[in-house]
């Protein structure tokens, strides 16, 4: 087994990015069930109680997820009474959204079954959690930077093919 994992490693970077990112989503899946909210809502949570309140764009920048996808995961939340949606003051086109006090609580059940799983993780972790975090934002800024560069080339390729 050693042997093909030692294989495995070597593929490419974002082959190990893409592979760890599922055994973490597959460790939160396990960890977090019957906490009340999945890994993936656990995370929108997390990001409107502790970066918000947002727009529906920001929301998008910050988790890295497409407009729809955040769209419907608010939807769901403000179904549910955990989330509020209030006019944005800085632009009356928009909204922005926030947690609710259900919405806290929800998020505050579901933490204690992820703390107990990073705890584990960090425990296990064989260099400083802030290295590898510094590594990490890193390479969030340079997949950032290319998806950003490629949608550059793509409107430029549009207009010189005479496409709107």
């Amino acid at each position: 087994m050693t042997h093909h994992l030692d294989r495995r490693r070597r593929i490419s970077l974002l082959f190990d990015v893409f592979t760890v990112g599922n055994r973490v989503r597959a460790l939160l899946v396990q960890a977090m069930a019957g906490s009340g909210l999945r890994p993936d809502e656990y995370a929108i949570y997390s990001a409107v109680l502790e970066v918000g309140p947002l727009t529906i764009s920001e929301l998008a920048q910050v988790m890295g997820m497409p407009l729809t996808t955040v769209s419907d995961y608010v939807r769901t939340m403000t179904a549910r009474g955990h989330a509020l949606r209030s006019r944005n003051p800085a632009d009356s086109r928009s909204y922005l959204v926030s947690l609710t006090e259900d919405g806290v609580a929800a998020h505050h059940q579901a933490m204690v079954a992820f703390v107990a799983a990073i705890e584990r993780v960090r425990a296990a972790l064989p260099i400083a959690e802030q290295d590898l975090a510094r590594a990490l934002h890193a390479l969030d800024d340079a997949v950032r930077q290319v998806l950003e560069d490629r949608a550059v080339e793509e409107r430029t390729q549009q207009r010189a093919a005479g496409q709107p």
